[in-house]
């Protein structure tokens, strides 16, 4: 198990330039990171990706674009969609933070499922990761606060603290 705090990720640009990003964890094929919406901004194109984002902090934002519109409104509210959708970003009112997971369609699936107060009990997975979105998260006698990871090399008890939500993601072959 790897904790990582967000203030040690790496920020770099966009693949387009338009926006930032950290990454928390990658392989061939795939990503899990943060981005940043600091700006309304077009997103980049990953045609034969699937794509999740979950809002992590700001008020929200809407993509849209010729195929779908997507409001982006709800904390730790998963949200699935084509990365190949060519889809503008325009925030609501301040920045915004998502996690964001990014499969390649022909190699891996991906999850994203919500937690709240209370027991967790993660499994194994090629990439499996929890990030906390509100409170705390202890396993296995660490402590992941508001936007750390935990990045799981297999199996591990633990609990989200009573006001807390985690989203946990995961990576497996398609």
């Amino acid at each position: 198990m790897t904790l990582i705090r967000r203030e040690a990720l790496a920020v770099s640009p966009w693949r387009n330039g338009a926006g930032r990003k950290a990454d928390i964890a990658t392989g061939p094929g795939w990503l899990i990171g943060f981005a940043f919406l600091d700006a309304c901004a077009p997103f980049s194109d990953y045609a034969g990706h699937d794509r999740t984002i979950t809002l992590v902090q700001g008020p929200g934002f809407t993509l849209s674009g010729p195929d779908a519109t997507l409001d982006i409104t709800g904390l730790g509210q998963p949200t699935p969609f084509d990365g190949g959708w060519p889809l503008a970003c325009r925030i609501h009112g301040g920045p915004c933070i998502v996690v964001n997971a990014m499969t390649e369609r022909t190699r891996h699936r991906h999850s994203v499922t919500r937690f709240h107060g209370g027991p967790i009990d993660p499994g194994g997975a090629t990439a499996d990761v929890l990030v906390v979105l509100q409170g705390e998260l202890r396993l296995d006698e660490r402590t992941a606060s508001v936007q750390d990871a935990i990045i799981l090399a297999g199996p591990g008890r633990g609990a989200v603290s009573p006001d807390g939500m985690v989203v946990r993601l995961t990576i497996n072959p398609a």
